[in-house]
């Protein structure tokens, strides 16, 4: 039986969008519940090229974990689910 490979996604050639979309999408699962069990939450607020620009918001606004091992956990989802160039900066 031949194996299902995803398809593969041209992201930077999407519309902003589109790029909004399957960004939203990616962290929906995983990302957004573990953030919103700690009254925290991030919102997408630009995307050029292969960089995904966020804001914090709730208890994530300050946190020290939200510059490190959150953002990682963003980053690292994006990368898995979308393309492994993906790189993720804070605003």
């Amino acid at each position: 039986m031949p194996s299902k490979k995803a398809k593969k996604i041209d992201f930077e050639k999407l519309s902003l969008e589109e790029q909004i979309e399957l960004v939203n999408k990616a962290l929906e699962a995983e990302v957004y519940t573990a953030m919103a069990m700690h009254n925290g939450g991030l919102d997408i607020e630009d995307i050029d090229g292969l960089t995904v620009y966020i804001s914090y918001q709730g208890a994530c606004v300050g946190c020290p974990m939200a510059a490190t091992g959150t953002l990682m956990f963003v980053e690292n989802t994006l990368q898995e689910k979308i393309d492994p160039r993906i790189r993720v900066k804070i605003l």
